[in-house]
């Protein structure tokens, strides 16, 4: 399969998702700044959290294509993917989870803002450190 017909097939499950100005390298790179994000301690609130984490789910349909899955050309960008997923995972408590159909939604930080940290107390009885 040759790159324009991947980034073809990667158009299309974005648009049917309803993303059609996004691309699977914006999407990668997204999911970089937000592991980054997350890294440095999450310091925005649980529904925005939520809304970003949607970044890993559209990229996760674009993988999960079998199209996608048998090209070669997005090896390097799989990759990054990859990186980023241990890098994300090597953030999250593990003893605690909560209700998601991801691994990523399931996810909880070990440490956060206020208003991420506050969220997860009352609403899951769950401790998050502070940034």
């Amino acid at each position: 399969m040759n790159e324009v017909n991947t980034s073809k097939i990667c158009s299309d499950i974005l648009t049917e998702f309803g993303f059609p100005n996004e691309s699977l390298i914006s999407l990668v790179d997204k999911w970089k700044f937000f592991v980054g994000e997350c890294e440095d301690g999450y310091d925005w609130d649980y529904s925005e959290y939520r809304n970003e984490l949607k970044v890993r789910t559209l990229i996760e349909h674009i993988l999960n294509d079998k199209r996608i899955s048998a090209s070669n050309s997005l090896h390097d960008l799989i990759l990054e993917v990859q990186k980023n997923d241990a890098l994300f995972k090597c953030i999250l408590q593990k003893e605690n989870h909560i209700e998601g159909e991801n691994w990523w939604d399931r996810g909880v930080l070990e440490f956060a803002g206020d208003e991420y940290c506050l969220y997860m107390k009352n609403a899951h009885g769950i401790y998050v450190k502070k940034i």
